[in-house]
């Protein structure tokens, strides 16, 4: 082989081989890193998870106050499920889902509902739709990788119901997650938000899941 060739082979074979890692399996970031019903091995930290992987299908009323701290703003929440249903409310936002619909509407009908969970209405608040059980427990998972020291465990009382508690040390300070049990969340006092249950039944209002006329 002429010296042009060798060097002719010597540039192919790189595009080659960098041809084949982009025909192969490509790398991604994990979608999520704190997933649902993954164990931290922190046993105080585990009581409360599981109990807010699996909170109960209901009937459920559960009222609470959502202090967002940026602002010391505080708005009032109702969460209220039934097997296949729940309604949850913070602030003037209204979220409906049934076996037929989803839908994102206002308290005070200032606008139209929409066909959809829209997550932007209560950004704002810094809490979400899933706050009472599903992201409670990612923060809560998220926070025991940044733990300073060992968690503690204690019992509370809200709305004249038993919770079990976890505090976990943080860099800025000792955030504490409660949970009913029920699967619900009790309290959530962390960095950004401070939620307080109030009030709660195991009852629901079948009003609750259906849309405002119009």
């Amino acid at each position: 082989m002429s010296r042009r060739g060798a060097h002719a082979l010597l540039l192919v074979l790189p595009a080659l081989l960098l041809a084949g890692c982009f025909t192969g399996k490509r790398p991604h970031f994990e979608d999520s890193p704190f997933p649902a019903g993954s164990l931290t091995g922190d046993i105080n930290v585990d009581s409360v998870l599981t109990k807010l992987d699996a909170p109960a299908a209901g009937p459920i009323s559960a009222t609470y106050d959502v202090l967002t701290k940026y602002g010391a703003i505080t708005r009032p929440a109702v969460v209220v499920l039934e097997p296949g249903r729940r309604s949850v409310t913070i602030g003037n936002v209204h979220y409906i889902q049934t076996e037929a619909l989803a839908k994102t509407c206002t308290v005070d009908l200032s606008a139209p509902c929409t066909d959809r969970f829209d997550a932007s209405k209560i950004s704002d608040t810094l809490a979400t739709v899933e706050f009472y059980a599903a992201d409670t427990a990612k923060r809560l998972r998220r926070d025991n990788q940044a733990k300073i020291g060992p968690s503690v465990a204690h019992a509370e009382t809200f709305a004249g119901q038993p919770a079990l508690c976890v505090d976990m040390p943080l860099s800025g300070g000792t955030a504490v997650y409660c949970v009913l049990n029920d699967g619900v969340l009790a309290k959530l006092d962390d960095g950004d938000l401070l939620i307080t249950l109030t009030a709660f039944t195991e009852t629901s209002d079948p009003a609750a899941f259906v849309p405002p006329a119009g």
